[in-house]
């Protein structure tokens, strides 16, 4: 299960050039030139009449989906052979009459994938309380140890913890000098002060928890301290202040005269922790009002719809849906592609539930359950008994009967196309053999 889901992970966050890559694989392999359903797509999406820049990106997201060689980027192959249980159902291919209203289909999707100011302050906002939990961690290790006195084991383990979860450079030369001099008390006092972490320290060697105080003043005390410690330093919750578009330019120039100072003298103390809650105060406002912005709860909206669906989708089926199908299940396809794959603006706190369980299902139920072998001996059977190598949907005719086996069948071989130059080159040789006949 872990393999699958890394291999998902690294399918989402393939490049636009890895598919176009893969399409002209495909393209040389199937050697037939076939209508560009990504064209035809995008001026289906674009009649609508929504002009923005994000919701342009959409429409090429959605383009590409309907590329041969986009459809790798929602697949997950097992690692060990999976029993070939081809479903027999059949359907007659209708033309597209769309039964939903896509204006407002396409708005939902737009308002969702546009990268707004609202989302960029959320998504770094939630960024550092990862940082911040990361952090945590690293001083459970020292509490977990119940010592300060560290054996080079210990000490090996928070070298290590300090590589691996510390992003500031200067945090981390100045607690990789405190290892360096077995200062393991100024290791705690310069984590927890940066990281706005309620610890306290006891006169011993010893150290223990607090139970948590306001954090409006936990992080104007640890700031404090921090650049008392280090002048001109800025802990983290203060870095974020300062990019906020929440605090008031005169609260922030205030908190720059401060930060100017060569030393925090204990005369400048007061004024320093007033100006710091002042702009805790102004920043945490603005998040709390950002959280119930339109364009925010319309993208929490869509992302819980999605994994709603996709949910009943991998009930009923017990795979993902493939991008070579009927239109309501490309249709799925096409939103995890665009707000799974593509998805660089919604990367927040409320969002991000979501997009764990989406990634989640799709590895549970990979799309496509075929090795390359069984995707051959398939595809050579199929050939034999048909006349022609499996279709895509766009080059089957309105009206003529199609079976899932056969969809099922060239979303596989597109895939092993793209990936096996081995079985690509079976695949040339199986089309020059049907054309033959």
């Amino acid at each position: 299960m872990i393999n699958r889901i890394l291999a998902l992970i690294c399918c989402l966050c393939l490049s636009t050039v890895s598919f176009a890559q893969g399409g002209k694989i495909v393209k040389q392999t199937l050697q037939a030139a076939t209508k560009d359903a990504a064209a035809q797509a995008g001026k289906k999406v674009l009649s609508s009449g929504v002009e923005t820049a994000a919701k342009s990106a959409v429409t090429k997201a959605a383009g590409q989906a309907l590329t041969a060689g986009a459809h790798n980027v929602l697949q997950n192959v097992p690692q060990t052979a999976a029993s070939v249980n081809t479903p027999a159902n059949t359907f007659i291919k209708q033309p597209y009459k769309p039964a939903f209203d896509e204006q407002k289909f396409l708005q939902k999707i737009g308002t969702a994938m546009d990268f707004t100011k609202t989302k960029k302050v959320l998504n770094y906002s939630t960024l550092l309380e990862e940082e911040r939990a990361q952090a945590r961690r690293l001083a459970n290790l020292l509490k977990n140890y119940q010592t300060l006195n560290l054996d080079e084991i210990r000490e090996n383990e928070l070298w290590d913890g300090l590589d691996s979860l510390v992003v500031n450079q200067s945090l981390h030369r100045f607690l990789s000098k405190s290892i360096e001099n077995r200062n393991y008390i100024q290791f705690m006092r310069d984590l927890s002060n940066y990281y706005s972490l309620s610890l306290e320290f006891m006169s011993s060697y010893e150290l223990r928890f607090i139970a948590s105080q306001d954090v409006r003043e936990v992080f104007a005390r640890t700031a404090l301290e921090y650049m008392k410690a280090h002048p001109h330093k800025l802990n983290l919750k203060l870095r974020e202040i300062m990019k906020s578009p929440y605090v008031d330019e005169n609260v922030k120039s205030t908190l720059r005269s401060f930060i100017a100072l060569e030393q925090i003298m204990p005369q400048h103390e007061s004024g320093f922790l007033t100006v710091l809650r002042a702009a805790h105060k102004q920043h945490t406002a603005g998040l709390s009002a950002a959280r119930s912005q339109q364009d925010i709860v319309t993208t929490v909206e869509a992302y819980k719809e999605l994994a709603t669906e996709l949910e009943e989708f991998t009930t009923q089926y017990h795979r993902s849906p493939r991008w070579n199908a009927q239109l309501p299940e490309r249709r799925l396809y096409n939103r995890l592609l665009m707000m799974i794959a593509y998805n660089q603006a919604n990367q927040f706190k409320q969002v991000l539930p979501y997009i764990d369980q989406i990634i989640t299902l799709l590895g549970k139920y990979p799309s496509i359950g075929l090795t390359a072998h069984e995707t051959l001996e398939n595809v050579r059977a199929f050939t034999q008994a048909n006349g022609h190598l499996p279709r895509q949907m766009s080059e089957i005719k309105d009206g003529e009967i199609v079976s899932d086996e056969e969809l099922h069948l060239y979303e596989s071989m597109v895939y092993w196309s793209t990936v096996n130059k081995d079985f690509a080159k079976q695949i040339v040789a199986l089309h020059a053999t049907a054309r033959l006949h």
